[in-house]
């Protein structure tokens, strides 16, 4: 439900999120992550959702967005294949995204947050690749750039 309610105007704009599960009470705990593919993408996203109440999902609850502590789809990736969240039942794991031409209508692959060896590399849909999205706030500053030998 709350991906359905993201894409509805945001679909092909984000390739990682999580919505974090209590898997006691098999209820999400409030929050979630999101990556988006490019900081221009996000004031959009703050603008549809942060200080609005999840009026589909019969809650009085009121969205708040804020910037996480880990930036970046790879940094996510890395921080969370090492979580004991990656022993519980899959379809609570991470979602990671990869779209290509999202102009032409093509394609989103949606895949979990497999167990290990993940390559993060995404290809950008003007052509170049990287690790996160170029200039992004939202992409680690620590990482090193893709050389496509």
């Amino acid at each position: 439900m709350l991906l359905a309610a993201i894409d509805e105007n945001h679909r092909g704009t984000y390739d990682f999120l999580y919505l974090p599960i209590d898997f006691k009470n098999k209820c999400n705990v409030g929050y979630a992550f999101i990556n988006m593919l490019s900081p221009s993408h996000i004031i959009p996203f703050f603008e549809e959702f942060n200080g609005k109440k999840w009026e589909k999902f019969n809650s009085e609850k009121v969205a708040s967005l804020a910037y996480a502590r880990i930036q970046g789809k790879a940094a996510l990736v890395a921080h969370f294949q090492n979580s004991s969240l990656m022993n519980e039942d899959k379809r609570c794991r991470p979602i990671l995204f990869n779209s290509m031409g999202l102009e032409t209508g093509d394609q989103i692959i949606q895949e979990h947050l497999p167990l290990t060896g993940l390559n993060t590399e995404v290809r950008q849909s003007y052509g170049s690749y990287s690790h996160d999205s170029p200039g992004s706030p939202l992409a680690s500053t620590d990482e090193k750039p893709y050389n496509k030998s």
